[in-house]
């Protein structure tokens, strides 16, 4: 992208402005202050990615070459600050840039304007068959071809995702108690997402289009805020609205027909899927505080939503028509989708005796889901298959509450001790598995302060969260009416879901800061978290599925030095390691029965491993002359996956023994390196030159995409896009130059 003919006209007025002034004389402009900086210049790829390569390379970014606005700062002001205007910005002309102007009078009022653009890059490897007539529609060829042509299908536009936010802000201060603010959000999303579409019952192919993204979040809010010495006083009303502008996709089966690759003779033509459906929201708040005797401060807020949806309904299926199945009618228009949400919170801090602090809070959220209760007769999964069970809508409500106790002692000058409680209570809905849950825990903490240049701070956090029962068909029974065979295929009873299931959790955290000079600093860090989910439940010699348990821990520490007044440096290390341990089991259906067997059991250790190291270093060459600066980047994630039997599967058929036959994963593994290098020299006081160098290098080993093609032979007719990550290599060069004026 190249930078556009406003950004040259910018340049131009602050040339003007550097000619009109003698260097370091206040700038002034129909009796306003004039300062500011402006920083503009060149960015070239000395080895550009090829295209297939860029998706990581600008996942989050613009790093088109040419001529750019690297910054801008512009102020005007009276001499007495009473009236002033700012505009900045950075990048403009790219697809990441940012905008930003405020105008405002001291102490009365102020409004600002912000613009900032966020690119995401999904893929640049995509290939699709399919072609977008209109959005959200796909169309395949009517004689499909067979499925290996997907492979060969030509390479569509660049998956992508842009986030345009504007913000519109105005405070205004009529008394120095009162401040009433007013603020307007608008996000616009546009672009694709890559999104599967499936064409019959689970089991059965898929087709992976680049859906259209036409979406819109509109933000308002209101707010007061009355301050006094003693007590404050907040009241706010947030008006939130999503609009989608699509409501379905369309999407031709690339088995239709049964082309060669597809065993479904009976495939349909064309599948559709529903998308986020437009809905809008109301909160309104309240929140205060006072200050009480005996040097004692409480704070408190409550807030209510009402979150609304009535999008309409779409059809069952878009082959199944309510005149060719009657009992396909549906129940309603739409949802009436109408969710509650009320939001306390109460805090208290208090210092009865000066050595001691009392803290207290309790927050409780509640989500009180009043949606219409409705009844589809029948139904169609994945427009193929008519089911024939009544189905019922759910509702999701629940209530969480937490309240935690902390007592602080100051025992000695360079010792403090802190002593803490906590619970959590959660009441869900009918529709999850554990209806009630309390988790207590425990805190002791550590504040060690034996000199003046060592602080340390330990603290250790257990847990316990037990549950009242779990009902592993609790879903099913709130949703599917009378349905035996569904309950029969359900979940295992012995599986559990680690945010319902019990718990036992040990957490220990240590920080060090080490300050022997004022120019040397070293704080080393460490944390550690154990959760184990095996409590024992399942019936003696049964093993229960899901997670058993998670080892976390991290270590690092981060050194800064500046030995002398034109040099510093800084580096820090960082490792995380996350150990899983999960037993799943193989349970296959055949008609209207589940086989459960034992011996259909894997174990697998999952682990996690992240290194990431940085350093940089600063050097003044010349003294407010040549400045140095580089800097570097390392971060590397490998992850595996070890399964195993513990049982060698012996019973059912052979198909059904290898199916539960524990299979080696290969690992995964990211690296990224980044190393930076900035000369810079000041000349004539206000002008900088520089000149800029990055060197970025991304590999990736990840054995599910690495020889991925759109169609693999036994994938049972599904396609895919084909999307990769590719490892690149790039070197960045850029030059620019910067003037400060008005200073």
């Amino acid at each position: 992208m190249r930078a556009t003919t406003p950004i040259r006209l910018i340049l131009a007025a602050v040339l003007v402005l550097g000619s009109a002034g003698a260097a370091g004389a206040q700038l002034t402009l129909g009796g306003m202050n004039v300062e500011g900086e402006i920083e503009s210049g060149v960015r070239f790829n000395a080895d550009d990615p090829e295209r297939k390569r860029t998706q990581k390379f600008e996942e989050y970014r613009d790093m088109g070459e040419g001529l750019q606005l690297d910054s801008l700062r512009l102020r005007l002001f009276r001499p007495d600050e009473s009236y002033s205007f700012e505009l900045g910005g950075s990048k403009w002309g790219r697809d990441d840039q940012e905008f930003s102007l405020s105008v405002g009078r001291l102490g009365l009022w102020e409004f600002r304007f912000d613009w900032d653009q966020t690119p995401h890059t999904l893929s640049t490897t995509a290939r699709s068959l399919a072609v977008e007539t209109s959005p959200g529609v796909f169309v395949l060829p009517t004689a499909r071809p067979a499925l290996v042509a997907h492979n060969s299908a030509p390479e569509i536009d660049d998956i992508t995702v842009r986030w345009d936010t504007a913000k519109l802000n105005l405070k205004i201060t009529p008394t120095p108690d009162l401040e009433i603010g007013i603020s307007y959000t608008r996000i616009d999303k546009d672009g694709a997402r890559p999104t599967g579409v499936a064409f019959g019952t689970p089991g059965s192919g898929f087709y992976e289009i680049a859906a259209p993204i036409d979406e819109r979040i509109h933000d308002l809010r209101l707010r007061g805020v009355f301050a006094r010495e003693m007590w404050q006083l907040q009241a706010s009303y947030t008006l939130s609205v999503f609009d989608n502008g699509l409501r379905r996709l369309l999407v031709d089966n690339p088995c239709f027909g049964n082309p060669a690759g597809c065993f479904d003779a009976a495939a349909i033509p064309t599948g559709q899927r529903s998308v986020a459906p437009s809905n809008i929201a109301h909160t309104v708040s309240l929140a205060g505080g006072v200050n009480l005797p005996m040097r004692t401060r409480v704070n408190a807020n409550v807030s209510y939503s009402l979150r609304l949806q009535d999008d309409s309904f779409l059809p069952h299926s878009n082959r199944f028509t309510p005149a060719g199945t009657p009992a396909l009618a549906l129940p309603a228009e739409d949802l009436d989708g109408r969710v509650q949400v009320l939001l306390g919170n109460l805090s208290l801090v208090t210092r009865p005796l000066r050595p001691w602090t009392l803290t207290a809070k309790y927050r409780i959220y509640d989500l009180i889901d009043e949606s219409a209760k409705l009844i589809f007769v029948n139904s169609v999964e994945n427009d193929r298959v008519v089911q024939t069970e009544p189905r019922q809508s759910g509702q999701w409500g629940f209530t969480k509450q937490n309240f935690d106790l902390d007592n602080r002692f100051q025992i000695l000058r360079s010792l403090a001790v802190t002593v803490g409680a906590g619970w959590e209570r959660w009441d869900r809905g009918d529709h999850r598995e554990v209806a009630e849950s309390d988790e207590v825990s425990g805190k002791l903490a550590l504040d060690v302060t034996p000199a003046d240049w060592l602080v340390t701070k330990l603290k250790y956090t257990p847990s316990f969260r037990r549950i009242n029962k779990y009902n592993t068909r609790a879903h099913v029974e709130h949703s599917v009416i009378e349905d035996p065979a569904t309950l029969l295929q359900g979940q295992s009873t012995l599986l559990r879901k680690f945010d319902e299931a019990e718990r036992d959790r040990h957490k220990i955290e240590l920080l060090l800061q080490i300050m022997p000079t004022d120019a040397f600093t070293f704080t080393p860090t460490f944390a550690w978290r154990y959760d184990d989910f095996d409590m024992g439940y399942a019936p003696k010699g049964v093993e229960q599925l899901g997670l058993l348990d998670e080892t976390s821990w991290s270590a690092g520490a981060d050194l800064s030095w500046a030995p002398i007044e034109r040099l510093s440096f800084s580096t820090g290390y960082a490792y995380e390691n996350i150990t899983q341990t999960m037993r799943s089991r193989s349970r296959p259906v055949t008609g209207a029965s589940t086989f459960d067997f034992f011996n259909y059991d894997w174990i697998s250790e999952q682990a996690d491993r992240v290194h990431t190291v940085s350093a940089s270093l600063k050097a003044a060459l010349i003294p407010k002359v040549l400045d140095l600066e580089l800097g570097a980047n390392y971060s590397s994630a490998y992850g595996e996956v070890d399964t195993s039997n513990p049982l060698t599967p012996t019973s059912g058929t052979a198909a059904q023994r290898l199916t539960a036959t524990a299979k080696p994963w290969p690992a995964f593994q990211d690296t990224l390196i980044r190393l930076d290098a900035a000369l810079k020299y000041t000349f004539l006081k206000q002008w900088t030159a520089s000149l800029r160098y990055a060197f970025e290098s991304f590999e990736k080993r990840d054995w599910r995409t690495d020889i991925l093609n759109p169609f693999m032979p036994g994938a049972n007719g599904t396609v895919w896009l084909g999307s990769d990550t590719k490892d690149y290599t790039a070197h960045i060069v850029g030059a620019s130059l910067s003037y400060r004026f008005g200073k």
